[in-house]
């Protein structure tokens, strides 16, 4: 029984989701960090670009996976006769993005603005560690 409260829990901490004040709050937490500090954690940007003497840096991810399906079927059958009837519910490939835009000024992350999956972002943006 132990093992299978065990299993369940499990499986419901898998699906949890992360609230976007979450997100936020982990993005803020890489204000006044060196950009270089940001991209030696998070790597190359997928773009960058300079407006109005401000350096943005654009990363983008995406994740596929697959859906969650449930599947129902009647059988029956009787000597040498088999017959069955079934259909899936769900399921399919799911895909999740996530845009972070990183605004530079001086060479420090300024502001962050993100977009997309609260889950993703949280998992691709990990917590700053050492000096700014």
């Amino acid at each position: 029984m132990k093992k299978w409260a065990f299993l369940m829990a499990l499986g419901l901490g898998a699906c949890t989701s992360v609230p976007p004040e979450g997100v936020d709050a982990r993005m803020h937490q890489w204000q006044g960090y060196s950009a270089e500090a940001l991209m030696d954690k998070w790597g190359v940007p997928a773009q960058t670009n300079k407006v109005e003497g401000q350096d943005w840096l654009i990363y983008r991810d995406t994740k596929t996976g697959s859906k969650p399906s449930i599947g129902i079927g009647l059988g029956g059958g009787s000597g040498n006769v088999f017959g069955s009837l079934g259909t899936v519910f769900g399921g399919g490939p799911s895909v999740d993005g996530c845009t972070r835009q990183v605004v530079v000024v001086d060479g420090k992350v300024s502001q962050i603005r993100w977009q997309g999956d609260p889950k993703l972002c949280w998992e691709l943006t990990p917590s700053p560690t050492g000096s700014q």
